[in-house]
């Protein structure tokens, strides 16, 4: 009786879509182990920022930068982008796959899956540093920004990403005062920074799997509307429930609509509850094999007023 009362209480359809999880994030971390550099490039905005000259914009546009400062010299064999508007734009994917390059998009509301995320963080952090408060000449100092990022070493390497591209460090200034030697310098590899990473990582999350067929609810994203009276604050926290139609690897699953069997889209693990349905015929075939009598169904009458 307690677990039918569980089950029952569990598969409520409201309490589901409106309460939120106390479980920590599903999805364990899933190391992206590149062979060789632009093997994965990602690629992202940063903004909105305060408008400059004009002229440098049209310099800093996105297929302008992706064509003259990248593509021109090298071929990333995939590129990773969210799912904004340039990015999934007929021209970007005309751009992108006449180089032969597979543009993979990041499932919603998971930017973790493009590492540029948090370069952005590091660029915000720098261009900070160095506008002052001359917030429009932002743009004037990116050249600097990127020499000092690009001789920076790395967290996960221990080198520069200059060292990891061509093989030596960028010249500047400083060096040509003190010409540091290069000898001793250790090959570059990532499994022990990945493993120290996923071991961190991990601790604040659990693993989670589903299976084909199964029905989820997914965690839902509401904007405020003022002009509909519509609050985000008191919309339902999941939509669903939806089924899962494929898995696409450890953490990405594909859904699909309960009513139409349309596809619903990709969604990665961590947005992501199962659904509970209540079956009362299962439950009443299982009190009837223990005890031998069919349950009756009582029905509460209240007098009339």
């Amino acid at each position: 009786m307690a677990a039918d009362v569980k089950r029952y209480v569990t598969s409520c359809s409201v309490c589901q879509l409106t309460k939120p999880c106390q479980r920590k994030p599903a999805g364990l971390m899933v190391p992206i182990l590149p062979q060789k550099p632009w093997e994965y490039t990602g690629v992202d905005f940063v903004g909105p920022l305060p408008r400059t000259d004009p002229e440098m914009l049209t310099c800093y546009s996105s297929l302008k930068v992706c064509q003259r400062g990248v593509f021109q010299a090298w071929a990333p064999t995939y590129l990773i982008s969210d799912r904004g508007t340039p990015f999934v734009s007929r021209l970007f994917e005309h751009v992108v796959s006449t180089l032969g390059t597979v543009h993979r998009l990041t499932t919603a509301y998971h930017p973790q899956t493009n590492a540029t995320e948090r370069v952005n963080r590091t660029l915000k952090t720098a261009i900070r540093a160095y506008v002052g408060d001359k917030h429009t000449s932002w743009d004037k100092f990116l050249p600097q920004i990127c020499f000092a990022l690009r001789t920076a070493p790395h967290e996960s390497t221990g080198l520069s990403p200059s060292m990891m591209l061509y093989g030596r460090e960028l010249d500047t200034p400083l060096d040509l005062i003190t010409r540091p030697s290069c000898d001793g310098v250790d090959e570059p590899t990532l499994d022990h920074s990945h493993n120290r990473q996923k071991h961190y990582y991990d601790l604040r999350r659990r693993q989670a799997t589903f299976a084909v067929g199964d029905l989820v609810r997914v965690k839902s994203h509401p904007r405020s509307d003022a002009q509909s009276n519509f609050t985000a604050k008191l919309a339902p926290l999941f939509t669903g429930p939806l089924r899962v139609s494929q898995k696409l690897g450890e953490v990405n699953y594909r859904l699909s609509n309960l009513d139409t069997g349309t596809d619903a889209g990709v969604f990665h693990v961590v947005n992501l509850q199962p659904f509970h349905t209540w079956d009362s015929s299962s439950s009443n075939r299982r009190d009837e094999n223990r005890s031998g009598v069919r349950p009756q169904a009582f029905l509460l009458k209240f007098p009339a007023r």
